[in-house]
């Protein structure tokens, strides 16, 4: 029997530590397989070191003169639940051809030696490392997954969970899991708070959904909560409604390959789940929405309520007649949105596009129904300390408890910024949208620039600050009708060059024959509203409500400085003549 070596120190966890592992694997396996040993391992380290009394199962592994039989004996005697967990992984075909290619030992020493000790890195720590993995290795196949924010998990938590008093329970529900950082993250603030939930989601990456079921396992609760499978194309909890969703879909999601199925089911009508429209096959993110508004607990039994991240075509993305303005006009119709945020660009790792959360509610307070409250926290962040990807801001605790109470507040509401020389939002104060404009700047402030990167921070008043930079829209209450419009297409005689149809958008409040009439008819005689291709469209617009015109100046103001702008002139003319009449003398 060969000598045992001695136990290896252990190593901290970083990055790097891990990546080191890439060095032994090289040349010996694939670099495909790269991702897979790292994420297989690093779970089950995780888990060996999570347990109620920590083993050291790969220790032994390494210090055993058959070290693949060794492994093999170890996978045997896990858990049911961790067994399947370590199958999705392929832990065990992994581990055969790192011992054929004579590496699983040095694998087994190296995993041996991190501590990855709950004790040492919490839940987050570990969620981000796996996301940051997943992401390493799966970011060239297109799947559009990104990792959620800490900041934004919190937001949507907040918000959806804003009636749930401390003693609430609750199943919270994810369509799109991922790895688990948004349910697991969720799941640490509601505890905080005293609100206890039961996880449950679903995963298309067999990786991601071994993480995800993985950390639901560390957590106490069952990880054949989380199913495995495409989302859209087979529901994986038919039947189950939920209280509580917080989704954060991929983004530019092609469909085309379930494309037949997705129809079919449309062609259920309200048996199905996507009865108000198709979104064009090359993103499917609104497809999520529809399957969490399936998924809604119905009002007869206390509602649901949904937080969702979406980018901007989701709010106005193609015309009247295409499936994305069928989805928005059936939520507005259904009074099913209740507030709509934007937030910074730049806050994800795969993408600098502007994000929206959206919450939505089936069944609002009596005050809230019948209107959508629009808030533009796009001007609320601050540099990362280190960039990430395409993140390279976030939000801090202020920003966060400004978007909270502005949520919570019963009128509209301004706010008035101080920014630094990036533009970041140094100081914050909430103004009424009426308050005068020779009101203010405020007396108090909301300050953000203690380091807080995961929105924890509190929102206490600050004395008087000077210098604020400007004031901006902040919070609107909007009628629902107010985002639908009318589409009429007016029909003109050929003429060479000339369009023979014009597509024009209109307020519902109009009526489309009178409108014709007064604006068209007496310009283009020969013109014809044609009705029959005429379509109500639905689109959810930031500008429209937080464009702040810029208001002329006055004509004297104008006219003086061009005054001034036209002595120069002569001015340097003058110079200029001057000049060269003085070289011209001998």
């Amino acid at each position: 029997m060969p000598r045992a070596s001695a136990a290896p120190s252990a190593v901290l966890l970083s990055p790097s530590a891990i990546w080191r592992i890439a060095d032994l694997l090289r040349g010996s396996v694939q670099p495909a397989e790269y991702g897979p040993v790292i994420l297989a391992f690093t779970v089950l380290r995780r888990m060996e070191q999570a347990r109620a009394r920590p083993a050291s199962m790969l220790a032994a592994v390494r210090q055993a003169p058959d070290r693949l039989a060794a492994f093999e004996a170890l996978l045997a005697r896990l858990p049911a639940p961790v067994r399947r967990i370590m199958t999705q992984l392929e832990a065990l075909p992994l581990a055969r051809r790192l011992a054929r290619a004579g590496v699983l030992e040095g694998v087994v020493t190296h995993f041996a030696a991190l501590d990855l000790a709950p004790a040492r890195y919490g839940s987050e720590a570990m969620a981000h490392l796996f996301e940051e993995l997943v992401h390493h290795f799966t970011q060239s196949r297109g799947t559009g997954a990104h990792y959620t924010p800490p900041e934004v998990t919190n937001l949507m938590t907040d918000l959806v969970f804003a009636p749930d008093a401390a003693g609430a329970r609750h199943d919270l529900y994810d369509p799109a899991a991922g790895t688990g950082a948004l349910l697991g993250r969720a799941a640490d603030r509601l505890r905080a708070r005293g609100v206890d939930v039961r996880l449950f989601g679903q995963e298309l990456n067999v990786q991601s959904c071994a993480l995800c079921r993985a950390d639901l396992l560390l957590r106490g609760q069952k990880p054949q909560n989380i199913a495995q499978g495409d989302t859209l194309l087979a529901d994986g909890h038919r039947g189950r409604r939920f209280a509580r969703m917080l989704a954060n879909p991929p983004f530019g999601l092609d469909w085309r390959h379930i494309r037949d199925a997705i129809r079919a089911e449309h062609a259920q009508g309200s048996a199905g789940r996507f009865a108000a429209g198709l979104p064009r096959v090359s993103d499917g993110s609104m497809l999520f929405m529809l399957h969490l508004l399936a998924k809604m607990r119905a009002p007869r039994h206390g509602g649901g309520r949904v937080g969702v991240v979406t980018h901007a075509a989701a709010l106005c993305g193609g015309g009247a007649e295409t499936g994305e303005s069928a989805i928005r006009r059936y939520l507005v119709e259904h009074d099913l949105i209740d507030t709509v945020i934007a937030l910074p660009t730049d806050m994800f790792i795969n993408t600098g596009i502007a994000t929206y959360v959206w919450i939505l509610d089936n069944r609002k307070p009596a005050a809230r129904r019948g209107r959508i409250r629009l808030i533009d926290a796009s001007p609320l962040w601050r540099r990362t300390p280190r960039g990430s990807g395409e993140k390279r801001r976030e939000m801090a605790g202020t920003h966060l408890a400004a978007i909270t109470r502005a949520y919570g507040a019963d009128g509209e509401l301004d706010i008035a910024l101080r920014e630094n020389a990036d533009g970041a939002a140094e100081a914050l104060a909430l103004l009424p949208r009426d308050l005068p404009e020779g009101q203010w700047p405020p007396a108090s402030a909301m300050e953000s620039q203690s380091p807080d990167p995961t929105g924890e921070g509190d929102d206490a008043s600050l004395p008087p600050t000077s210098g604020w930079t400007r004031r901006a829209g902040f919070s609107r209450i909007v009628a629902g009708r107010e985002f639908l419009y009318r589409s009429l297409v007016v029909e003109h005689p050929a003429r060479a060059g000339a369009p023979a149809r014009t597509v024009f958008t209109i307020p519902m409040d109009l009526e489309p024959q009178a409108w014709f009439t007064r604006m068209i008819q007496p310009h283009d005689p020969e013109a014809r509203l044609d009705m029959t291709r005429a379509a109500v469209g639905c689109a959810i617009s930031f500008a429209s409500h937080f464009h702040r015109p810029v208001l002329p100046r006055p004509l004297d103001e104008i006219t003086a400085d061009l005054q001034r702008s036209m002595a120069r002139l002569v001015a340097l003319a003058a110079e200029e003549e001057d000049g060269v009449d003085r070289d011209a003398v001998p």
